[in-house]
């Protein structure tokens, strides 16, 4: 009987070690860095996304597992998906990881729909038993198509400035969707080249103000970019920087999208680069901040962005290289 007693204690140890496993970096005691994750096409293919990404995020310890996001909803697919678009069973397969997986989620609203519909839309996630970390205010409204409502794209449906952004976009929205008592993060611009810096310079100077002056209640947070157009290329890290040196000291800032936008190098140049972009992303934001990676899954054969994929039966050459980069702390 005691010899049974054992071997019992001893198979209990290694089911709770393994249970309880913790990162290959043993210095670390806690998360002094910003939340990373990753873009996400949600409503694309959502059994075999959340199945692949199901065994990625498996092969993540808990303790850092806990500090990384998915930005569920997307990015310019968020404002072309509507309430209808999403059946009970993909949220609830979605939840399902969440709970699974212990990650945090975000939720993009999509500007195109309108505000009660967006209420009920994440009404019904959180019905289904997901958790929001914040609730994020639409998806590059600055770009020129949107300033000129050039409705040829279908993410546009009409003409945004700053000032239409700022004084009645955000409050119509705002009214229904205030009962989530969630952070809101609104969109700033990065930096870009030639006479469309200065409307960009327009649309933060227009936002930063209405942080600080007409909406300083709110205690809003902000959102930003950064891509590299093109693999090597030179990047204005110091944007970032910047962007939080003249935010509220209680702001925080979320690269909700992140990478290199390069169709002539492979997967893994793709997240090579991407990881040492992230790298010196990371040295300029604080903890409470946010990086996400583009993106979680697709399923273009040409699209080299992505770290799961059928075309690779899961996960990417890019996802391989992904997967040290975060279970080492993003180091």
């Amino acid at each position: 009987m005691k010899k049974y007693l054992f071997l019992i204690s001893i198979l209990l140890f290694i089911i709770i070690t393994n249970s309880c496993k913790k990162s290959n970096n043993p210095g670390k005691t806690s998360w002094n860095l910003p939340y990373f994750g990753f873009n996400a096409k949600g409503n694309m293919e959502v059994a075999e996304q959340t199945s692949y990404a199901n065994s990625y995020f498996s092969q993540i310890p808990a303790d850092i597992k806990k500090n990384l996001v998915v930005r569920v909803t997307g990015g310019k697919v968020s404002q072309t998906t509507f309430n209808d678009d999403w059946t009970d069973e993909n949220i609830g397969t979605w939840v399902l990881l969440q709970q699974t997986q212990g990650l945090r989620l975000i939720f993009v609203v999509n500007g195109n729909d309108t505000p009660i519909n967006q209420k009920n839309l994440i009404q019904r996630w959180i019905n289904a038993g997901a958790r929001f970390d914040f609730i994020e205010m639409m998806n590059e409204y600055y770009l020129l198509k949107y300033a000129l409502g050039d409705t040829s794209n279908p993410e546009v449906t009409e003409s945004v400035s700053p000032q239409k952004y700022v004084d009645t976009i955000l409050p119509n929205f705002w009214s229904q969707l205030d009962v989530f008592n969630l952070p809101y993060y609104v969109i700033l611009a990065p930096t870009t080249t030639g006479n469309l810096q200065t409307y960009y310079n327009a649309w933060n100077d227009t936002l930063i103000n209405a942080i600080y002056n007409k909406y300083a209640s709110r205690k809003l947070n902000a959102t930003l970019h950064c891509y590299i157009q093109g693999a090597g290329m030179d990047f204005n890290y110091n944007q970032i920087s910047y962007l939080k040196s003249i935010l509220p000291a209680s702001s925080h800032l979320a690269i909700t999208e992140a990478g290199i936008i390069d169709s002539t190098i492979n997967y893994q140049q793709s997240g090579t680069f991407a990881i040492e972009h992230y790298k010196k992303i990371i040295d300029r934001l604080t903890t409470g901040d946010y990086l996400l990676d583009q993106v979680l899954y697709n399923t273009s054969q040409n699209n080299n962005t992505a770290n799961l994929n059928p075309e690779y039966n899961g996960v990417t050459p890019k996802g391989a290289l992904m997967l040290p980069f975060i279970n080492n702390w993003l180091q």
